[in-house]
Formats: structure tokens, C-alpha cells, sequence
């Protein structure tokens, strides 16, 4: 599976970046949750809602970093999200960004590929395109612009060549793309792009992340983008690592300085500044040398407020995980008058993987997307199991001993039931 590789970070550990984004939702649709009213999540009952499709030529890994809102134009639940394709012959995989529908959020369509990577070898999204933030645009300068795509993407071959590390277990420096679609259902790239680079957007650089770095900026990665409009201006928080570089620039002797979740703000979704310190760090854990990553964020017109859903377990955390593929124990939550200053619960998870449950028994997958339609929180992740594995000598996981183990990936939703 390719899906995208992620280490737990603390000051002496180089790691890997990529998980979700996903956009926020409104309107009024009919709410099908079967499920009794107890307080807390509450499994959807027909869960999983979306699991690979496998054919005679393409294996379809499963589906990861979902991007969910519910459209009150044509009144249809819309889902983005991740998947990675591999041709059963020649074994090549690709990572793409895929498509479905829905009219009650539960009962979805089969899933179809909406956007790939570049087809240029030198192009910075040659080799990943994933995590995809949909929005609906709020002022679309032509129809071909009424859906809005982040997505984060990245070259791996180009690493020897930017001097930075390459080979197995290497950082992936990911950046952030745009691209624009009239239906959601065929986007083409932001032109001309940062730099001249279709699609490009956002970097890492030393004014994502102001004067708070323990050191001075070298390199990193921006990635998982979520996006929201509100009052006039989008909004971004994002995962993101910056490390020193060597003078003169090498792949070796690297130092990470900071990870965690950064914001930033755009009055066209193209260009983006801040004016705060990056990474948050509100988020980060009391003693823990890393601030958090994958978040999805909500706006609550009942309180307010922001909120946010996001992963932030530690090393040991993830190896208790029976699946050991970027999965993670379960997801925190956040609120916020700003969106800037957190005031995050880690006394439990709000939302944690459920053994009883077959579909996610060995773990959540990192990425989750939490919208607020109706007024009712639905969550939508990604989860691994053992239920409708599609073949189980093809559709493995790793453990924690790095053995193959059937497991399968699939979509699946709760909603949160109020006290």
C-alpha cells in the first residue's frame, strides 16, 4: 500500500507527513443513523460504507483522507478522498484522488478517479497527489471554478537532485496544490502556480513558521491541508515540519525543529501568509516534542467556535496498534475562539478505534473529517479490519513485527449523539 508513509515525530527523529483534509459542510438533508440514542459517537449501523473494489487488472487499496460536505444545490452528500490504484500486472501503484456521492451520506456511489498525478517526470506532484480539502467556492470568478481543490503532493524522484534524502524511509517533502473543477468530478490545476509550477500554492518556508524555530529554517514540508471560508478569507491549518540544512546543502546532517499544525489565511485561496507563530502551539502536548498533525476543522454557529478533530499519539501509542500503517488509536478535539489559540482536551480521545467493531478492529487510519449538517456532528474516517476484505492474500497490513496481515481499508461514519 502507498497511500502515504508517516513517523511519530519528537526533536531526534526524522519523519514523514500526510493524512487528511477536508472541507466544511452545510444545508439541510434527510439524517439516516439507524443507531440508538446514547451519548457519544455512535457507529453508522451500515458501516463500512465504502470498501475497495478489486478487478481483474487494478487492485483499489482503499479509500483514506476523506474530504466530505453536503451540497443543499443539488442536495447530494459529495465525498473526495485518497486512494491508491495498482495495476495487478505490472504492480505499478499510483496515488489518486477519487470521487463519490450520495443522497443520505450513507448509501454511496462507486467511486471514480477525479484527479492524478502530473504527468510531467519534473513536475513538483509527479509522484503523490492525496489528502484532498474541497470547498465549495464562495465567489467563483467562472463556472469551471465552483469547486476548489487543495491536495497535497510531491516528487520523490527529484530528491537527489534538491539534495535532500531519498531511499527507503525517507522524509517525503510534500507541498500544497490548488485545482479547480465546474462539478467536482474533473479538476484541472490552479495556473500559472508558485513558481510557475501548475497547481502549486504553498511551501514550506521560514515566514510559515515566524521567528519561534529553535534554530533557522532549511527545509520542510506543508501537507493535509483543511480549508474553510469565513468572513471574507479562507482559512488553512495544515501539517507541517520544518529542519535546519547544512551550509552547503546536503541530504545528510538535517535536524528537525518543528512539527505540528500551522495556520494560515488567503483572500483568493492562492496566496497565503500568516501572522502568527507556526507551528500552534496551543495544540501541542503537555512534554511532547510534536504539536499534532491531520487536523479537520469546523466552524460552529451554535457556539461560536472552532473546532478541531486531529492526531497527535505517541511512538508508543501507535506500536500498541495491531496494524502498524500510519494508523493512530484515535482522535483528539479542540476548540477555539480564533482558530489560532486551541484549547485542546487530552484528557481521553473523543473518537478511538473499537475492537468489537470488525471494520475498524486494527486501527483508524490517520485522517478524519468531522462535519456539522442539520446540527449533527458526522464524522467520517477511514478505518482497518477484516470485514469484506475483497481477496485476503492480496489485502495485508503490516503489524507491529512487520508481518503481513489480512486487513482491508475502508470509509466508514459515526455521529455524535448529544448528553
Amino acid at each position: 500500500m502507498n497511500i502515504s508513509y508517516c513517523l511519530q515525530t519528537v526533536l531526534f527523529l526524522a519523519l514523514c507527513i500526510a493524512g487528511c483534509g477536508g472541507g466544511d459542510a452545510g444545508g439541510n438533508p434527510p439524517v439516516n443513523n439507524s443507531n440508538p440514542p446514547v451519548a457519544g459517537w455512535q457507529r453508522q449501523s451500515e458501516n463500512p460504507l465504502i470498501v475497495p473494489i478489486l478487478t481483474n487488472t487494478i487492485q483499489d487499496h482503499g479509500p483514506a483522507d476523506p474530504s466530505i460536505l453536503f451540497d443543499n444545490e443539488d442536495n447530494k452528500w459529495k465525498a473526495w478522498f485518497s486512494s491508491t490504484l495498482e495495476d495487478r500486472a505490472s504492480s505499478v501503484k499510483t496515488i489518486t484522488i477519487r470521487y463519490a456521492e450520495s443522497a443520505d451520506g450513507v448509501h454511496w456511489s462507486n467511486p471514480q478517479t477525479v484527479f492524478q498525478t502530473a504527468s510531467d517526470s519534473n513536475a513538483w506532484d509527479y509522484t503523490s497527489v492525496e489528502t484532498p480539502a474541497v470547498i465549495k467556492n464562495p465567489n467563483p470568478v467562472t463556472p469551471e471554478k465552483k469547486f476548489m481543490m487543495w491536495y497535497s503532493g510531491a516528487n520523490t524522484t527529484l530528491a537527489a537532485s534538491e539534495n535532500r534524502p531519498s531511499g527507503p524511509g525517507a522524509l517525503t517533502y510534500y507541498q500544497i496544490g490548488l485545482a479547480y473543477s465546474p462539478d467536482g468530478k474533473i479538476f484541472t490545476r490552479h495556473l500559472p502556480g508558485l513558481n510557475y509550477k501548475p497547481g502549486l500554492v504553498l511551501v514550506a518556508s521560514a515566514s510559515l513558521f515566524g521567528a519561534s524555530l529553535p534554530g533557522t529554517f532549511g527545509d520542510g514540508t506543508t501537507s493535509d491541508p483543511e480549508v474553510i471560508f469565513k468572513d471574507g478569507m479562507f482559512h488553512m491549518w495544515l501539517s507541517s515540519y520544518a529542519e535546519s540544512v547544512p551550509n552547503p546543502v546536503t541530504p545528510n546532517g538535517r535536524l528537525p525543529l518543528a512539527f505540528g499544525i500551522a495556520h494560515m489565511t488567503s483572500s483568493d485561496g492562492v496566496n497565503w501568509s500568516t501572522n502568527h507563530a507556526n507551528p500552534l502551539a496551543s495544540l501541542f502536548k503537555p512534554s511532547d516534542a510534536a504539536g499534532g498533525r491531520d487536523p479537520s476543522v469546523l466552524f460552529n454557529q451554535n457556539t461560536n467556535q472552532y473546532e478541531m478533530w486531529f492526531t497527535n499519539d505517541t511512538l508508543a501509542d501507535e506500536l500498541s496498534i495491531p496494524c502498524h500503517f500510519n494508523t493512530v488509536i484515535g482522535f483528539w478535539h479542540a476548540v477555539s475562539n480564533d482558530g489560532i489559540q486551541w484549547t485542546p482536551d487530552y484528557a481521553k480521545y473523543d473518537l478511538r478505534y473499537d475492537t468489537q467493531y470488525r471494520y475498524e478492529a486494527l486501527g483508524f487510519l490517520r485522517g478524519i473529517d468531522v462535519v456539522m449538517v442539520s446540527g449533527h456532528y458526522q464524522a467520517y474516517y477511514s478505518a482497518f479490519g477484516t470485514e469484506r476484505i475483497p481477496d485476503s492474500s492480496i489485502y495485508l497490513c503490516p503489524d507491529q513485527q512487520n508481518n503481513p496481515i489480512p486487513a482491508v481499508l475502508s470509509l466508514n461514519r459515526a455521529t455524535y449523539i448529544s448528553p
